[in-house]
């Protein structure tokens, strides 16, 4: 029975990659979508699963506006990509002078960490810190803004243009609010980006221009209540401010509930509505939509949702669909009413196909097919390995048909090169066989033809044997052996601890810092209080 279910799941394997040129539907089924909110005033609005990329909420998402300072998103994904968090920026002429509106007022020759430029621009919008980091990695803003724009081409930004790196005013400074999404997902998938933008506080110390320390809080006030707890959403993991007269007031908010990341985003938004139309679109995504992780339900049985046959990943072990593939439905609706085609282009390395669903001509999720390997190599090197001992025992001659020694010299040589001649001919045309069997089992196997190696091997005897190896070993080791494995056991645990912490370091140091901060914080926020209450004693 088990024999059975590989060949069926190599068959289906083989029907999926290779014969299938014509893409695959399911069935037509009504389209329900949830009831969007309809009181959303902004000019342009967005709500977007930030693990499939499905839009779930739209609103004049293809028309321009000015995005004032969301722009940073962009220019802070652009410089943690080409530097180093411990790199000292040095603020010029230009970006002192050249800017205006929010900062920290830097002076010229000041010098920071890149860390502490991007911490800068993401809590207090400062401008003359997002200019200084664009100089120090591109030398010119110009140049800077040339990578923000690849880089947003490249993401597949088609209808935005960046003229500088903080989104103050310029008539060729536009986005749309589907660009400004897919840049805040893209932005979100780096690390270091997510702590940035959802970092509550921060403190800068002094520097060669500035002898006490500078204090940072984050503007969102769904994250953080600077002025006020009015707007604070519990789900909310960071965002980014933005306003300007031009741009109205601009926002992009992250949130995470029960395993769903959203990030919303809103152009042309006035104050405060703004705030309060963020939070309808996020809770309208919580509570209208799922993840549905697509390795679980691939094959199930349409008659039955609890029988996940799942032939490709459970039985198939030379290619498995990925297993953190995601697809995003409503709540309501089931997996299997989805639509589904096969993709064959522009696929990510190592990956065989690509399967795309969508639900009512809405694109829900992609999931990889992934190529393993394990299964056909081990198959091809033992034919292989097969193949040639055939041919080296063909090319063998029996003792009794090996021509007598000559009583002449020059015949017994010319005898043997004769032979080693064709010795060497039929070694080359069985080499040439062996490879045209190799190439035609390779051939065979993409037609769904299984060979009769494959049908024969039997994975569980190959465990069984390994099993019974183990278990007819009788295993004595003395208290010292057990006590150098365990330091050899204990030595590793350590190795691997070190280099969790060596990688996560920047993580854990800031985390550090972060605590420090409100410790700093509450020790100010006291002494402020105590003397404003022994002001009120005095008045008294």
């Amino acid at each position: 029975m088990k024999k059975k279910t590989k060949v069926f799941s190599l068959f289906m394997m083989c029907l999926l990659l290779v014969m299938m040129d014509v893409p695959v539907q399911a069935k037509k089924t009504k389209n329900y979508w949830p009831k969007q909110p309809d009181k959303i005033t902004a000019g342009a609005a967005i709500l977007m699963d930030i693990d499939t990329g499905t839009i779930l909420y739209k609103k004049n998402i293809n028309k321009k506006y000015y995005p004032a300072s969301i722009t940073k998103i962009l220019s802070v994904l652009v410089a943690v990509e080409n530097s180093r968090m411990d790199e000292v920026v040095t603020f010029s002429h230009d970006s002192v002078f050249k800017t205006e509106g929010s900062g920290i007022w830097r002076d010229v020759g000041e010098k920071m960490t890149m860390e502490q430029c991007l911490y800068a621009v993401m809590l207090e919008s400062a401008n003359e810190c997002a200019y200084a980091v664009a100089e120090h990695i591109s030398g010119t803003m110009e140049k800077f803004v040339k990578l923000m724009n690849e880089k947003a081409k490249k993401l597949g930004c088609k209808s935005s243009n960046f003229t500088n790196p903080h989104g103050l005013p310029d008539e060729n400074h536009y986005v749309t609010a589907k660009d400004m999404a897919i840049i805040s997902r893209a932005a979100y998938e780096n690390e270091t980006f997510r702590l940035l933008c959802g970092t509550k506080r921060y403190v800068i110390p002094p520097t060669n221009k500035h002898k006490e320390p500078t204090y940072l809080t984050n503007h969102h006030k769904m994250l953080y209540p600077k002025d006020t707890a009015a707007y604070l959403y519990d789900y909310c993991t960071g965002g980014k401010t933005g306003y300007t007269i031009a741009a109205g007031n601009t926002l992009v908010t992250y949130a995470q509930k029960d395993g769903m990341t959203l990030v919303s985003v809103i152009l042309n938004g006035t104050s405060p509505q703004y705030w309060n139309e963020t939070r309808s679109l996020l809770e309208f995504g919580f509570e209208n939509f799922n993840l549905c992780n697509v390795a679980e339900y691939f094959g199930a049985d349409e008659n039955n949702e609890e029988e996940k046959l799942d032939t490709l990943n459970a039985n198939d072990p030379f290619a498995q669909i990925d297993p953190q593939a995601k697809v995003i439905l409503p709540k309501s609706v089931n997996f299997n009413k989805t639509e589904m085609t096969i993709n064959y282009e522009n696929l990510p390395e190592n990956s065989l196909a690509q399967l795309i669903y969508t639900y009512g001509n809405r694109k829900i999720g992609t999931a990889d097919i992934i190529r393993t390997n394990t299964f056909i190599d081990n198959h091809v090197d033992a034919i292989t390995e097969s193949t040639e001992s055939d041919s080296l025992d063909e090319n063998i001659e029996p003792a009794e048909n090996q021509t007598a020694v000559s009583d002449e010299p020059q015949q017994e040589s010319d005898e043997a090169d004769r032979q080693a001649e064709d010795k060497q001919q039929e070694k080359t045309e069985s080499g040439k066989k062996d490879l045209n069997l190799i190439d035609s089992l390779k051939e065979k196997i993409q037609n769904m033809e299984i060979t009769e190696h494959m049908q024969n091997f039997d994975i569980h005897k190959l465990i069984d044997s390994v099993k019974g190896f183990f278990q007819n070993k009788k295993l004595d080791f003395s208290g010292n052996a057990w006590i150098v494995l365990g330091g050899i056991f204990a030595g590793i645990v350590l190795i691997l601890i070190f280099k969790i912490l060596f990688n996560r370091s920047y993580v854990i140091r800031q985390k550090l810092a972060n605590y420090r901060n409100r410790k700093i914080e509450r020790k100010k926020y006291v002494v402020i209080r105590d003397y404003r209450k022994g002001r009120k004693r005095k008045n008294r």
